[in-house]
């Protein structure tokens, strides 16, 4: 993981709710970690590939996703993607309880890093 990214997530992460994270860097790597028994590796690893088809998807008909949510039963995902092609997802739990300007500020500090 580059050392702004990784400096991002250790600044912020863990956070009250956030169960798991995931980024893409520019270079189609990977990189993930989970902070609950809830999300495994391997769906938060195949969660995150369908979230990136998802807006792929999307910039086939002209729309450029800067962020996303997908809100579930338990769980939101909250995705942003950078024009360098670096994406960040956070697998938040689904309560109302939770800072969500929290997850706000993660996610735009992140769309305004200079570089990665």
């Amino acid at each position: 993981m580059k050392s702004a990214l990784q400096e991002l997530i250790g600044r912020w992460l863990p956070m009250p709710g956030v169960a798991a994270w995931a980024a893409r860097q520019a270079d189609g790597e990977a990189v993930f970690d989970s902070y609950t028994d809830w999300f495994a590796p391997a769906q938060i690893e195949q969660t995150f590939g369908s979230v990136l088809l998802a807006a792929k998807s999307l910039t086939r008909h002209r729309i450029q996703p800067l962020r996303l949510c997908w809100v579930f039963d338990h769980a939101r995902i909250h995705f942003a993607t950078r024009s360098d092609g670096h994406c960040l997802a956070l697998f938040v739990e689904n309560r109302p309880d939770l800072p969500a300007d929290a997850i706000t500020g993660l996610l735009e500090e992140f769309l305004a890093l200079p570089e990665i």
